[in-house]
């Protein structure tokens, strides 16, 4: 067999194992780590013609030795990216799949820790990490925009009920995105005399996660779908 198409195979039961790898932390499975140490073992098998090339004089041999560990630190990097892309692929799913009934707040926590718990385990660095976690955010952005506005409009009458289906026609409201900003959001309310107390700090919350991209009431977060 030649080696290309021994290399093809390794490289396939590593993919083989990331895609197990996704499985165990979506299901928050233990061994995690272990399967990730065999997809890169995996890699690194994919590339042992290389090791055995050692030539044993001073000079030939450091030339080899130079150029594996710049192979393996390749191969690191390479195992980094694809988990970084993998725990990307988990959160975007979590938030993005099944937004009507779909999983509590307390799993997509479990979740959350878990990708970011293994990431940190395999040494990714934290801008990374931080770049992984923010496919959520436009998730919880337009979902910041519901918390805010929840039980409120269901009693406006006439003028302020058109106002209030104008504000949230389909043609401005088309979905993940277009959801109006806390600044927006608060005039429009005060237009409609629904800003009271409550609804203000939901506002505060909404502008405070926009800034800092953590929640300012995570208890009060937690809870929102209780109240829906």
């Amino acid at each position: 067999m030649t080696d290309a198409r021994w290399r093809n195979i390794f490289y396939l039961f590593s993919a083989v194992f990331l895609i197990i790898f996704a499985y165990l932390v979506i299901s928050g499975r233990d061994g995690q780590v272990i399967t990730l140490v065999a997809a890169f073992v995996c890699l690194l098998a994919s590339r042992f013609n290389d090791v055995v090339k050692f030539k044993l004089s001073g000079s030939g041999l450091e030339g080899e030795m130079r150029e594996i560990l710049q192979e393996a630190r390749a191969t690191v990097s390479q195992l980094h990216f694809l988990a970084e892309e993998f725990s990307k692929n988990i959160l975007w799913s979590m938030q993005s799949h099944g937004r009507w009934g779909g999983t509590s707040p307390e799993n997509q926590n479990n979740m959350r820790g878990n990708v970011i718990s293994t990431l940190r385990n395999l040494g990714v660095r934290e801008e990374k990490i931080s770049e992984v976690v923010s496919v959520e955010y436009p998730y919880i952005d337009f979902d910041y925009a519901t918390y805010v506005t929840r039980s409120l409009g269901g009693n406006l009458q006439d003028e302020e009920r058109q106002k209030w289906n104008d504000f949230f026609s389909a043609d401005k409201r088309k979905g993940i995105g277009y959801e109006p900003k806390p600044d927006e959001l608060e005039v429009f309310l005060k237009s409609v005399n629904l800003l009271e107390a409550d609804t203000r700090e939901r506002l505060e919350d909404y502008r405070y996660f926009l800034k800092h991209r953590k929640h300012r009431r995570p208890d009060q977060w937690d809870k929102r779908l209780e109240h829906s």
